[in-house]
């Protein structure tokens, strides 16, 4: 049971890894192309246009070849688009392989995330959940260092992300395939319906989307712009990735044994509050606010996918994970242009204003919509014996 878990979170490991260096690898080539900054942004958004469009399909393709077959068709497809970016040149094509990627992208990450949450025991699930979270955030560490490692520019590092996507998928058979009974299902439930029952489970990961992709994009600014260097300016995001990362494995923990309601009413509360330690605290003390953010932040998003995963099975289930998919992708689209207008507005600190006014909305409609539906889990493996 448990060496086939860890194949496949290593196989999602390599290709999250391969994903996370095309995106700064895509931004580089571009730029090296003499393609204007404006363009860059429209063509680098276009793999999350391509994953939204797919994502609707999720459940009707892991019904028909199962939810192995999803990924390494995924994966296969990410490697073959990797190859197109190493051999082509026009721009034109280079947007409709963005589009490919992010549809491959879309079969991956529902995928695996459907595969691997029906497989953690219902006593464990918040620990393994957070550890999987954990693994899948060295990947956006790994990634970038892969493309530092290949090259910056040229056929090199495309082809160094395909090798590493086909490694992936050559140890994605070494698994097994899943549990018949995971795509056997019959009537799985509507979209509409699983949004209706899980509301407090997703606007969790919207907030979370909105938030993380702010910091990624606009955290250096709010550093550069209160008297930090450059260099860290940058660390502002890796603290603050830091402290995700060890809120999916810490608040995961907790959520085995204490209340998942009043673990998410903290974490709310913690988003709330901490942003306005970026403004009070001084240069010195600003690294354990960021931290403790961060933690607020991973632990959030790790408690709406382990309630997901603990009241949804089989296809119902992979509707669900492309449900928290999509409204993350949202929320990273979202997030940096709204900062960005109310740092427009209201100067430096409108980036802590805007992410505290989000999040007390989101706070606020938590707290008039609660979960309906009652926990229902098979206790089957997903993993074929």
């Amino acid at each position: 049971m448990l060496r086939p878990i860890v194949i496949a979170v290593s196989a999602t490991f390599f290709s999250a890894s391969a994903f996370w260096m095309f995106l700064p690898l895509l931004a580089l080539s571009l730029r090296n192309k003499d393609v204007g900054d404006f363009w860059v942004g429209v063509i680098s958004g276009l793999p999350w246009i391509g994953l939204l469009a797919m994502s609707g399909f999720i459940p009707a393709i892991a019904r028909r070849i199962g939810l192995q077959r999803m990924v390494l068709l995924g994966m296969v497809t990410t490697a073959v688009v990797f190859v197109g970016f190493a051999r082509l040149h026009n721009l034109l094509l280079w947007g409709l392989l963005c589009l490919v990627m992010g549809g491959a992208l879309a079969l991956r990450w529902a995928g695996m995330d459907t595969w691997i949450n029906s497989s953690f025991p219902n006593h464990m699930r918040g620990s393994l959940t957070g550890l999987y979270e954990l693994i899948l955030s060295g990947s956006m560490a790994v990634g970038p260092g892969i493309l530092a490692l290949s090259d910056s520019v040229g056929p090199v590092p495309f082809i160094a992300g395909a090798v590493t996507t086909a490694a992936a998928a050559i140890l994605l058979l070494f698994a097994g395939q899943e549990a018949g009974h995971l795509t056997r299902q019959l009537l799985p439930k509507r979209r509409r319906e699983i949004l209706r029952h899980e509301p407090a489970a997703f606007i969790g990961i919207f907030l979370v989307g909105f938030t993380e992709a702010g910091n990624l994009s606009l955290l250096p600014l709010f550093g550069l712009s209160h008297g930090l260097s450059a260099h860290l300016s940058a660390l502002l995001v890796t603290a603050v990735q830091s402290g995700v990362a060890l809120g999916a494995v810490l608040i995961g923990s907790l959520s085995d044994h204490l209340d998942h309601q009043k673990l998410r009413n903290v974490t709310i509360f913690c988003m709330i509050v901490l942003p306005f330690g970026l403004v009070l605290s001084a240069h010195g003390t600003l690294w354990p606010w960021l931290l403790a953010w961060g933690i607020a932040q991973g632990g959030l998003f790790t408690l709406g996918i382990v309630q997901l995963a603990s009241r949804h099975f089989g296809l119902e289930l992979a509707s669900a994970m492309s449900l928290s998919m999509i409204v993350y992708t949202i929320g990273g689209v979202v997030g940096p242009p709204t900062l960005g207008l109310s740092m427009n507005l209201a100067g430096p600190h409108g980036f802590t204003a805007g992410i505290t006014l989000v999040a007390c909305a989101g706070a606020l409609a938590i707290s008039r919509f609660q979960s309906t539906r009652p926990p229902c889990r098979p206790g089957n493996s997903s993993f074929a014996e």
